[in-house]
């Protein structure tokens, strides 16, 4: 269940040069983030679904390009960091993104994982990257907002990967 109709999108101008989008079946171009929200729309019929519903083993063969990412008191915490994900983004577990933080991309960045958990839906994003080992490499994002579980923190399942060069 995916509620309409979609909410404008703010602009963040700490995440310039992504495309963001609400995300859609038909629009994903790499398979992991397009089996994420495959597992995600199934699971959503009365919203978001818990993170106790996500099981990491039937993704083994993705495992290495997700996320898991938990609201913190003062921003976003990342739970969980698939390989993929860490050599794309220089990102390990426990990192935060804070609200009030100075820099904006941090601070776009949890106004984004905000947004998407008031909105409950999942978003995509487009995007380049300049990597140490090559240079610019075209990416893939999808962020889905989960239900709070028992201790009624919110979660969000994610998933990028590289763009295949043409």
């Amino acid at each position: 269940m995916i509620p309409e109709p979609a909410p404008p999108l703010p602009h963040w101008p700490g995440l310039a040069g992504r495309r963001i989008a609400w995300a859609r079946a038909e629009d994903m171009v790499t398979l992991p983030p397009r089996r994420v929200f495959a597992w995600w729309t199934a699971h959503a019929e009365n919203g978001p679904p818990p993170r106790e519903a996500f099981d990491v083993t039937q993704f083994g063969d993705i495992a290495e390009n997700l996320y898991i990412i938990a609201a913190t008191p003062d921003g976003f915490e990342l739970r969980l960091a698939g390989e993929e994900y860490i050599r794309l983004f220089g990102l390990r577990r426990g990192w935060v993104w804070q609200t009030e933080s100075t820099d904006p991309v941090i601070r776009d960045s949890a106004a984004l994982l905000a947004f998407v958990n008031r909105a409950g839906r999942p978003l995509r994003t487009l995007g380049r990257l300049e990597l140490i080992e090559r240079h610019w490499i075209e990416l893939e994002a999808l962020v889905c907002p989960l239900a709070p579980g028992a201790d009624g923190v919110a979660k969000f399942l994610g998933c990028t990967a590289a763009i295949p060069s043409t």
